[in-house]
């Protein structure tokens, strides 16, 4: 008789080590647990090329050039995965905060979240039940029903409904960005080949309509190493803006908990610098 085949969810085991990256360590610290996650993924890259086979000129043969690219393909999805819990949980606990900020205006901020999303910001009663078994806070609720997290500027428009100074990426950033998002979009809908509406919806990645996505081996690092730098410039932007809107003489310990909340650290503090 033939052995009963598992069925897919059959194959889920359970961890072994603590998980870094569980949803407790975004909602206490984002950006940590995502510039942990990143240089995670960046030296798992980095040990498959040191393992892969390479020829007598140090060139990799056939099989490791191929597999190393379908590797860094499947990394940036993951890691721009990670980056959307990184965008909501900042979000989500800024809004857990807001009770703290002197003259935040709740119906204001309400307004502007309209005036994003163009609609109500409607929560689905089903949405709702399923945080049910969770101390879900209301800041991870209310991200959880808001989309866009894939545009960056709408990203910044949904951090300034909270801390209107703000301004969570620069031009630079949102250029990176938005390339970041569509190669990841690209990969993960069409099969890692850019279409031609879709390369058209970046001027940077419109040369490239109609070919595959093929990255150099290079690419990881050069993502984890600007992440860093992304991750450090929002959260110096908010940490300002919260100082803003805190006031001269906040109560104490109110400042300390804005500050460790957008805290700024990873195995690789270099990238930092």
């Amino acid at each position: 008789m033939a052995k009963p085949r598992k069925k897919f969810a059959e194959y889920l085991v359970e961890s072994a080590t603590e998980h870094k990256t569980a949803m407790d360590s975004y909602v206490e610290c984002p950006a940590r647990t995502f510039l942990s996650y990143v240089c995670d993924a960046h030296d798992a890259f980095v040990h498959c090329e040191h393992k892969f086979t390479k020829k007598l000129d140090g060139t990799y043969n056939k099989d490791s050039e191929e597999s190393l690219r379908h590797i860094s393909c499947a990394l940036l999805g993951t890691i721009m995965g990670h980056f959307e819990t990184f965008q909501k949980t900042v979000f989500a606990g800024l809004v857990e905060r807001t009770g703290l900020l002197p003259k935040f205006d709740i119906d204001e901020f309400f307004r502007s979240l309209k005036r994003t999303t163009e609609r109500e910001l409607v929560i689905s009663p089903a949405r709702l039940m399923a945080f049910r078994k969770l101390n879900a806070p209301v800041g991870l609720v209310l991200a959880d029903s808001l989309n866009g997290w894939h545009d960056p500027a709408r990203v910044v428009t949904y951090m300034k409904a909270i801390l209107p100074t703000s301004d969570c990426f620069d031009s630079r950033a949102l250029g990176d960005l938005r390339v970041l998002w569509q190669l990841r979009h690209s990969i993960v809908h069409t099969g890692a080949w850019l279409t031609f509406p879709d390369a058209q919806k970046v001027q940077s990645l419109a040369s490239w309509g109609g070919k595959p996505i093929i990255f150099e081996h290079t690419f990881v690092n050069a993502v984890a190493r600007r992440l860093h730098f992304i991750v450090k410039g929002c959260n110096e932007s908010l940490r300002d803006a919260a100082s803003h809107a805190l006031g001269r003489s906040p109560p104490e310990g109110v400042a300390a908990n804005f500050s460790e909340f957008l805290e700024v650290s990873s195995p690789k503090a270099v990238w930092l610098s």
